[in-house]
């Protein structure tokens, strides 16, 4: 049987020079049934131009450019309203895809009426784009969703990236990636989904994940990206052990244990770096914000319409 059209958002940010690497793989994809909305969260560099061109050569691309700098839990956002189809491939500029990646991830949800989402292994790139490494976990086609999410609040990173293919429905039906984590939405929503729905895995490695460029903002010097992952750590702990916090204490130490030794190496690597500012800014950050408390509601604060509203102007 032939497989079901796909929507592919690859959101954009002020990576011109790369972006033709991505397009490319992408527009080389097996399953050619798709349409390719490029969410430009407002380059400074010609990213338009790029995506233009494209889009002028390939009718399968849609290109947006946000009305304003959306940061990327919002950005996402503005992707998923403006896509059509139920299977929703996200992806980001810099990375190489492989020419089955839509191909298997479709395939993995047919496969698995009960996964809201599926995701794969991953090899890693260095600054020069050679392959320098691989992320592979032995889990089975199909993983109970509980299960995995409970693995997730005990580990200190995350088994699932960024680059996914979600069931839309089950998004718009979560709610809105949430803005208050403006860089680690995405492993967030993850955790929300693993709640109610399996995921799916395929063991391949299907795209390569492109190194950060010097100076990126989601590095140990910043605080603020420390407090967001701590944040998902909570609130996904409080929506998982919500009837029933006894049977959660365990988990709750657990955090709580992470969260010491993660600020622990994070001051440590300012220091060694003579980082100093962000030093301070960390110190401060251990002696005033506990490791596990009360902080936010874990309710979203951004409903579908809003994005609508934020994203199409």
């Amino acid at each position: 049987m032939a497989l079901p059209r796909v929507s592919v958002c690859l959101l954009t940010y002020k990576r011109a020079q790369l972006l033709p690497e991505t397009l490319d793989t992408l527009l080389a994809q097996e399953h050619t049934d798709f349409e390719l909305i490029v969410n430009d969260d407002r380059s400074p560099d010609n990213t338009e131009e790029v995506c233009r061109e494209y889009a002028r050569r390939d009718s399968r691309i849609r290109y947006f450019k946000n009305p304003q700098n959306l940061r990327y839990a919002n950005n996402q956002n503005a992707a998923i309203a403006r896509a059509s189809c139920e299977h929703v491939a996200i992806v980001h500029d810099a990375d190489v895809y492989e020419p089955q990646l839509l191909t298997r991830w479709t395939q993995a949800l047919i496969d698995h009426p009960s996964a809201a989402l599926v995701f794969n292994q991953t090899k890693q790139l260095n600054a020069a784009r050679q392959i320098v490494g691989e992320f592979s976990h032995p889990y089975p086609p199909l993983i109970a969703g509980r299960e995995l999410l409970d693995q997730m609040l005990t580990r200190e990173d995350s088994p699932i990236f960024g680059i996914v293919m979600v069931r839309r429905s089950r998004i718009l039906e979560a709610g809105p990636f949430d803005p208050r984590m403006p860089t680690l939405a995405d492993v967030d929503m993850w955790m929300r989904l693993l709640l109610r729905y399996d995921a799916a895995y395929v063991n391949e490695s299907l795209y390569a994940i492109a190194a950060r460029e010097t100076g990126h903002h989601n590095s140990y010097e910043n605080w603020n990206i420390r407090r967001e992952h701590e944040l998902i750590y909570e609130l996904n702990w409080r929506r998982r052990f919500a009837s029933d916090p006894i049977v959660g204490e365990q988990t709750r130490r657990k955090i709580a244990n992470i969260n010491y030794r993660q600020r622990a190496v994070a001051l440590a690597a300012c220091i060694k770096n003579r980082r100093w500012q962000a030093a301070k800014t960390g110190l401060n950050y251990i002696l005033t914000e506990p490791p596990f408390g009360a902080r936010l509601t874990p309710e979203s604060v951004l409903t579908w319409p809003e994005v609508s509203r934020l994203a199409l102007g």
